[in-house]
């Protein structure tokens, strides 16, 4: 870290006319969430099945027999569609009769045919400063031999639920296949949080003399660039006593 604080120091410093007023290293808390979640697969329905359902949804169809005769097509392969339906939960028979499910009213009312797949497991990193999913470290985090403070304004509001993390889940795994199968994020079936891991932050109180002007620059290590996020937040709340504190030595330079 000590690498990381001299490095962006001499960055900083650049420019003749700023100053390097206080500087801190502290930490932003990031949690893992373990995420268990269920994908369909979703295709337009082929002119087969969409005369299959409303078959079974204006007459009374008992065997796959029945069905063939009516569409002119071979009874193993009807029997075969009629399983798959079933599985599917399309159909269901009520008094021998082929019937039609919620489901399968929905699917032949917008003609796309969805598959459920088996469930799948995720990890997510959330920091709730940003109110942000992140991703990744891209290299190992530096090193300090300090123990790192929390971030003073860290924000501790429970703001993760099911449905947010279906829509973050969704940008990133919903696609559309070669063979013209969408899959889509579904479900959430569970979320639990694992692990809190630690990302170092390297703050930078700043004064500009010729603009007279205070404020913060703070490097994150984990997202690897400036965080303006942060630097808002702190000066929101401190550029005014900065400017108290060190009215004297501006008065100075001036």
């Amino acid at each position: 870290m000590d690498k990381w604080m001299k490095r962006l120091r001499a960055t900083l410093l650049e420019n003749p006319a700023v100053e390097i007023k206080e500087s801190a290293m502290w930490h932003l808390p990031v949690v893992t969430f373990d995420v268990e979640f269920k994908r369909v697969k979703r295709s337009k329905m082929d002119i087969l099945m969409k005369m299959m359902l409303l078959a079974f949804e204006e007459a009374d169809i008992r065997r796959a027999a029945n069905l063939s005769e009516m569409l002119l097509v071979e009874e193993l392969f009807i029997a075969d569609l009629i399983g798959k339906m079933q599985r599917t939960g399309l159909i269901q028979p009520e008094k021998g009769i082929y019937k039609l499910t919620t489901k399968g009213h929905e699917q032949l009312k917008t003609g796309i045919i969805e598959e459920e797949i088996e469930e799948e497991w995720t990890e997510l990193l959330y920091n709730a400063d940003h109110d942000e999913f992140w991703p990744e470290m891209t290299e190992s985090m530096p090193e300090t031999d300090e123990e790192l403070t929390l971030y003073r304004y860290a924000n501790d509001r429970d703001l993760i639920n099911a449905d947010r993390i279906l829509q973050v889940l969704s940008e990133r795994e919903n696609g559309l296949e070669e063979n013209g199968f969408q899959t889509v994020v579904a479900d959430i079936l569970s979320f639990d949080q694992r692990m809190v891991e630690h990302a170092p932050c390297l703050e930078f109180k700043m004064y500009n003399k010729e603009q007279d002007m205070f404020y913060a620059r703070v490097w994150n290590t984990w997202l690897e660039r400036w965080d303006d996020t942060l630097e808002k937040q702190i000066e929101e709340e401190e550029r005014v006593q900065w400017r108290e504190k060190w009215a004297s030595e501006v008065e100075r330079v001036e």
